[in-house]
Order: C-alpha cells, then structure tokens, then sequence
C-alpha cells in the first residue's frame, strides 16, 4: 500500500486470526525499524520481540487484562537502551533528564515506523502503553538490566477482518494544525458536534457498542492518567535513570 495511504486509512487493530507474521514480513518490519530517525545518532533503542505464549499471557495481566496482547503474533518491547553508550564511551549511571526525553522520542518514532510497516504489509496492531504499573516484573521477564528500559509496546498480528470498524472520527483538524504560531481553537459549537459523530460512532459501531463521547471517554480515561507515577519514578531510578 502506497505510503500515506497506509498512514490515513490506520485504526487500531485488538482482533487477530491466530495466524503468526511471517518471516519475511517480520525481516521488512525490522529494517523500517532499523532505518528509524535517532537522536544524536545515539541508535539508542532496543527492540525485544515476545512471542512465548506464557510471556504473552503474564503482560496481558500486568497490562489490565488486555487479551488482545495474549493473542497478538508478536509482541514488541521498545526499551531506550544505555549499554551501547556505556560500552563505547564509559558513562555510568545515573543518566540525566535528557537521555529520557530522547528514549521516549526515539522509542515513539520506532513504535510509529514498525506499526506503518507491518500497516502496509496488511498486518495490523495496537500500541501499548498500560503495561507500566507491571513494568518492574515485566523487566525482569526481559532481562532488563541497569540502563534499559520500556517506553512502548506494540501488538502485531493478521487482522481479524470480521472485526474492522470504520475510523473513529477525530477532532477537527484546525485545532491540532496551526500556522506560524499557536491559538487556542476550543470551540464549544464544534465540541458538540464532534461529540455527537463520536457518540454515534460508539452506537453503530459492529462491537462493543456503548452510548459516549469523546468528552465523557476523556473524563473517565484521565482519572487514570492524573495518578501518581511513583512506581515509575522509582523504577527508572532503580534502572539508573535521575531527573537532573
């Protein structure tokens, strides 16, 4: 599939056939991968591919019950990954702010490219980001060691196409685009409009249907969002990672 083609027809993919990737698609998905922007060409991520059904299981449990990880083909780990540096230029723990920041863009640019890829080969997925409050077991499922850690993940699989729904509508687009400088776009008129093609979306939708919109969604996801992370501070330092 031609390029931005794939990038505009994307949704997120939750239903797989049990059908494995193959080998040359997966070896395609690797070199997108492998070809990823870097900052400062660091090369600075490390990708860890999970396909043990055992493993699949446990993180589907750390991750909230999300079956759809226990039934993906391949399950991608995306760590920003210290020991390449530490070997070739002797720096030792603790790693400052900036390493972090670059770890999560580079891991997001890597997630983005494999997930367009594997979209363009007819395969699909699901990015993951719940798998943090088991992030610590998950380490050690990995053999994680100091100076390696998971930003993302991914779930890749062969689409169930009994499952495909149409696109989910998004937000209109000039409040996320601007020219030059920023303005803030919040507009009550089409916040309601956009709850109601949300709202109808979640009605007719084929599965899982549920009467909502995207400002009550909003609301109940970011009772979530706005928790404390002391797990996750605690984690990257334990993994030598500090906020100065």
């Amino acid at each position: 599939m031609d390029a931005l083609e794939t990038i505009k027809s994307h949704q997120s993919i939750r239903r797989f056939t049990g059908e494995k990737i193959a080998p040359e698609q997966m070896s395609a998905i690797e070199d997108a991968i492998a070809q990823t922007s870097s900052t400062c060409f660091y090369q600075f991520v490390t990708t860890i591919k999970v396909q043990d059904p055992a493993k699949l299981e446990r993180i589907a449990a750390l991750s909230g019950e999300q079956d759809h990880i226990a039934k993906c083909s391949h399950f991608l780990v995306f760590c920003l990954d210290m020991t390449k540096l530490m070997h070739v230029a002797d720096i030792k723990p603790p790693f400052g702010f900036r390493f972090i920041i670059g770890g999560i863009n580079d891991c997001s640019l890597v997630c983005q490219n494999a997930l367009t890829a594997a979209e363009s080969l007819g395969l699909g997925g699901v990015i993951i980001g719940g798998y943090k409050a088991g992030i610590k077991e998950i380490s050690q499922m990995l053999k994680l060691p100091q100076g390696v850690v998971p930003f993302l993940c991914l779930c890749l699989g062969v689409p169930d196409k009994e499952y495909l729904e149409e696109q989910k509508p998004r937000l209109p687009r000039s409040w996320f685009i601007m020219d030059e400088e920023y303005k803030d776009k919040f507009n009550e008129q089409e916040l309601e409009q956009y709850n109601a093609q949300v709202q109808s979306y979640f009605e007719n939708r084929k599965y899982n249907q549920r009467s909502d919109n995207w400002t009550n969604s909003t609301k109940k996801m970011l009772q979530g969002t706005l928790s404390p992370a002391t797990g996750v501070l605690n984690y990257l330092k334990e993994q030598g990672f500090d906020f100065f």
